[in-house]
């Protein structure tokens, strides 16, 4: 079996000397993989780790192909939307403001080769199991 993650004996703690993952080993293969653990376990540190949000104090993790990362909490703030966390909000913007009349320059820039990204978004959400929230 081959494998899209590996974590070899990587080590992290945090500032304070709290030692979080001590020379863990693992391998996940590609798709999808859920961690289970008790609160406080290094759960969501490992994640972040593999996601190259954080860096490790000792160890490696290779990875082929990319990495989907949800964090446990998104800070959204009160006017924050899905289109802001997808990074596509200018671009549905500019693909209302053209599709209302207004021919600005501007708007097409924005848009560039883009012109089914809200197609797209809605399609990667149904994927994720998230069409409700677009």
């Amino acid at each position: 079996m081959s494998f899209s993650i590996v974590v070899d004996h990587v080590s992290f703690g945090w500032p304070d000397g709290t030692s979080v993952l001590d020379g863990l080993d693992a391998a996940f293969p590609a798709g999808r993989t859920g961690l289970i653990g008790v609160n406080g376990s290094g759960k969501s540190t490992l994640l972040k780790i593999i996601a190259g949000e954080l860096a490790p104090l000792s160890g490696s993790v290779s990875v082929v192909g990319e990495v989907g990362y949800l964090p446990q909490s998104v800070p959204l703030g009160a006017s924050r939307t899905v289109s802001d966390l997808l990074e596509i909000s200018g671009k549905r913007a500019a693909l209302h403001a053209i599709e209302g009349g207004d021919v600005a320059e501007e708007h097409f820039t924005a848009v560039g080769d883009d012109w089914d990204v809200e197609e797209r978004a809605l399609a990667e959400l149904d994927r994720l199991g998230l069409g409700h929230v677009g």
